[in-house]
């Protein structure tokens, strides 16, 4: 039962950090997010480092996405 909850509480916050830094990333200026999308997309898509910051290579995708700028058309 405690592990149960403990495990709930970890998933939930994994995933509220990945909901905030897919929110920074749909907001981001175009230049910036279009400087991390090029570090992730070097030919492995394993996410990328940016001011501290680890971005998920899904978390780029998806934000790609939601932006509607075009870069999905690179994958």
């Amino acid at each position: 039962m405690l592990g149960e909850w403990i495990k709930s509480q970890v998933f939930k916050s994994e995933r509220e950090e990945s909901d905030r830094k897919f929110t920074l990333l749909c907001k981001l200026p175009a230049n910036t997010f279009a400087a991390i999308y090029a570090d992730c997309d070097d030919g492995c898509w394993s996410g990328c480092l940016f001011n501290g910051v680890y971005f998920t290579d899904w978390e780029i995708y998806s934000a790609s996405l939601m932006r509607e700028e075009g870069y999905e058309a690179f994958l």
